[in-house]
């Protein structure tokens, strides 16, 4: 069984705590035992104990002579108290806080601080636990696509600019391809400038002359593509370029809005059948042209 690493983590840091702790006890141990013994200068052997000693004297002035000592004669007692012994005072230093016990405080602190972090950190790691599915996805409004779809589009025409006389128009044809995973869609884009107020039936139409073709691919997730009831709903933005003969591709600048609606005139799996299309590009609206359109649907 895996075990996460942030469940490790606070566990490793204890281990490293409590080993420089154990490190910290030994040195001081060891430090106190090198450390002579801390006393003062009069620590000695003590005097020993009892009277004066008056061998010395004796010998200067024996018995009998003018200045001898007294002593104490027999069938005499001395009333003086006995001279104190004299008594090694050990004088000891005052006392001071040792530097192992120092450390060891300041280890125990660190070692108190770094478990309660750990405990912390340990409690506020959410527990994760592998996924064996794939992630849920919102739900979509509409139904999501089943099964695969082809289809070939032609529409009438869309107006791209207007001028001071006459406009440019544009006759969108789409090639599609989706399924339940995967969606791609290739839009061409041919131009004509007419002198006319709104686009005519065809680019062929006599008030016309052709002009450039403008291409667009866009794929899944930009490319969307739903079904509702019997019909298929593909939208997204096509940004489109221009392909000069014996040239690079040259951007036009130009993105379009597209919403494309489709339903099968036919029973799924039979093959290619004619296409009941409609177009909208931003706020204009187009049929498909009669004959052009085209849709094949496999599977449910």
């Amino acid at each position: 069984m895996d075990v996460p690493a942030s469940a490790v983590g606070p566990w490793l840091a204890l281990g490293a705590a409590l080993g420089i702790l154990l490190v910290l006890v030994v040195g001081a141990a060891v430090r106190r035992l090198r450390l002579p013994d801390r006393t003062g200068p009069g620590a000695g052997a003590a005097s020993p104990a009892g009277g004066h000693d008056d061998l010395p004297g004796f010998l200067e002035h024996p018995p009998g002579t003018p200045g001898a000592p007294r002593g104490n004669g027999e069938g005499w007692t001395s009333l003086a108290p006995p001279a104190p012994a004299a008594r090694a005072v050990r004088e000891r230093a005052p006392a001071a806080a040792s530097p192992g016990r120092v450390i060891a405080a300041f280890a125990v602190a660190a070692v108190l601080l770094i478990g309660v972090a750990a405990a912390l950190a340990a409690a506020r790691t959410p527990e994760r636990v592998a996924s064996s599915g794939p992630p849920a996805s919102a739900p979509d409004a509409a139904e999501p696509a089943r099964g695969t779809v082809s289809a070939r589009l032609a529409f009438t025409g869309v107006v791209l600019e207007e001028h001071a006389v006459g406009i440019t128009a544009g006759y969108p044809e789409l090639e599609l391809t989706a399924d339940g995973h995967d969606a791609t869609a290739r839009l061409v884009l041919p131009t004509a400038n007419c002198l006319a107020a709104e686009p005519p039936p065809a680019a062929e139409d006599a008030r016309c002359r052709a002009g450039r073709t403008e291409y667009a691919d866009l794929d899944a997730p930009e490319l969307r593509v739903q079904r509702e009831g019997d019909r298929w709903r593909v939208s997204g933005t096509f940004t489109t370029r221009l392909r000069p003969p014996g040239g690079a591709t040259e951007p036009t600048g130009r993105s379009y809005e597209v919403v494309v609606t489709v339903a099968p005139d036919g029973e799924p799996g039979s093959g290619w059948v004619p296409a009941d299309a409609r177009l909208e590009w931003g706020d204009q609206h187009a049929a498909g042209r009669e004959g052009a359109s085209v849709v094949r649907q496999d599977g449910g």
